[in-house]
């Protein structure tokens, strides 16, 4: 009888920590002509989406399913002990312990998120180092090649960027995501054009760049 008390609770303690290692199912790179490098990334959990700036730093979190009417957009630069409802939400936040981490959300649904902190000697503090087990990783000094800080891979997904090996094209535009490939008005183009979107080619549903409206451009 207790092997199958034992049994039945270590079942119930595994479905229970499945339930909190969610994957991302919709991941969207936003980018914008004659602009380098990525404007911002949505990335869509099962009941959550959260939004990335180009610095790494979490620019809102939206629920997806609304039956609370609350949507906060401010909480990264509001040190917030405890934790507090986004919607059906529950998350919490890191407290001041580690300046770099301090304020910022520490979990959503018990999904835990982590920072770049004093101890990355190589990495710019306060980025967003992983949701659960999803990493996310920036060019630093070791990458020569690349401009420092930009986002180098999120998971399993290479990120890749035009530099100085692409002779025709702006150093720092998005080169790749994945199999997706991005291709730019260059120097064989018209100069008006250069620096202009041109193609993004294999895109699918779970994986997808695509490119923002921005009446400023030119």
């Amino acid at each position: 009888m207790n092997y199958k008390k034992l049994l039945i609770l270590s079942l119930m303690l595994c479905i229970g920590l499945a339930g909190k290692t969610q994957e991302i199912i919709r991941t969207n790179f936003m980018i914008e002509d004659y602009k380098k490098g990525i404007q911002e990334i949505e990335l869509t959990f099962n009941n959550f989406i959260i939004g990335i700036d180009p610095e790494g730093k979490i620019c809102f979190v939206e629920p997806l399913k609304r039956s609370v009417p609350n949507y906060w957009d401010d909480f990264e630069d509001n040190a917030v002990n405890g934790g507090k409802k986004i919607g059906d939400l529950d998350v919490t936040y890191y407290d001041n312990f580690d300046s770099a981490k301090s304020g910022k959300i520490k979990s959503i649904d018990g999904i835990p998120f982590d920072y770049y902190s004093n101890f990355d000697i190589h990495d710019k503090k306060g980025r967003l180092k992983s949701i659960g087990k999803i990493a996310f990783k920036y060019n630093n000094n070791f990458d020569i090649h690349d401009i420092n800080g930009t986002l180098k891979s999120i998971g399993n997904i290479d990120i890749k960027y035009n530099n100085s090996f692409d002779i025709h094209d702006s150093k720092g535009t998005l080169k790749s995501v994945g199999p997706i490939k991005i291709s730019w008005y260059n120097t064989f183009d018209n100069d008006a054009l250069r620096g202009k979107i041109k193609s993004i080619r294999g895109n699918t549903r779970a994986l997808h760049v695509t490119r923002v409206n921005n009446n400023s451009n030119p």
